[in-house]
C-alpha cells in the first residue's frame, strides 16, 4: 500500500481535450488527467482574473469501492492525495469549514477576502454514483475547488453547486457546447 501512495505521488499528469472534463465550467484553461493505483485524479484549470496569488482550479478524484459504500469524504486523507491546500488557505483546518447544502447534499467551504471585490473560496465535496454519472465506473467523486473571484463568495462556489454539476454538460458531454452526449446503453439509433 505504502509504495503504491509513493507511484501514485509521482505519476504525471496528460493532457485531455477540454471535452473530457469530468464537470462543466466556464472556460476552463487546461484538462490534465493521470491514473493512479486506486483511483483517477483530473485537474481542471480555471481563469483567475483576480490578482490574487495562486491558481484556480478544481482537483477531482473518482475511486471505485468494489460494491462498498463509499461514506463521508475524509478531511485530512483528501487533502493530501491532492498536494495539500492551495493559497491563500494553507492553514485552514477542518473545524474552520463552513457547511452548505444544496440539491446534491452537503459541501464544506471557506472563505478569504482581500478589499471589497475580491474573494477566494475553497470548498470541497463528495459525490456518489446515486446522485449523477462518474467518470469511468467511479462510485465516489471527491471534488476541491480552489477559485479567486471579482465578485461574492456565491460566484466563486457556483463551478461545485449542484445547477453546474447537474447541468446538461456534465460527464461526457463538451462544456463548450453545453448539450448532453451520453446516451442510456438502451438508447436506440438517432435518426
Amino acid at each position: 500500500m505504502r509504495a503504491a501512495l509513493e507511484t501514485d505521488q509521482v505519476t504525471p499528469f496528460t493532457a485531455v481535450a477540454v471535452s473530457q472534463a469530468w464537470v462543466p465550467v466556464r472556460h476552463p484553461t487546461l484538462v490534465v488527467e493521470r491514473q493512479l493505483s486506486q483511483s483517477v485524479e483530473q485537474r481542471i484549470g480555471l481563469r483567475n482574473e483576480t490578482a490574487m496569488a495562486g491558481d484556480n482550479f478544481m482537483a477531482l478524484r473518482a475511486e471505485a469501492f468494489d460494491g462498498r459504500s463509499a461514506g463521508r469524504l475524509r478531511y485530512e486523507d483528501f487533502i493530501a492525495a491532492v498536494g495539500g491546500l492551495p493559497a491563500p488557505f494553507e492553514q485552514l483546518r477542518p473545524g474552520d469549514l463552513l457547511s452548505g447544502e444544496d440539491d446534491i447534499g452537503t459541501y464544506l467551504w471557506a472563505e478569504e477576502r482581500r478589499g471589497d471585490s475580491r474573494v477566494c473560496v475553497l470548498a470541497l465535496r463528495r459525490l456518489d454514483d446515486g446522485v449523477r454519472q462518474l467518470p469511468r465506473g467511479a462510485s465516489a467523486l471527491d471534488i476541491l475547488l480552489r477559485n479567486c473571484v471579482n465578485g461574492t463568495a456565491e460566484m466563486a462556489l457556483r463551478p461545485i453547486m449542484a445547477e453546474t454539476l447537474l447541468s446538461d454538460a456534465a460527464i461526457g458531454a463538451s462544456p463548450l457546447r453545453g448539450t448532453i452526449q451520453m446516451l442510456s446503453p438502451l438508447a436506440g439509433p438517432t435518426p
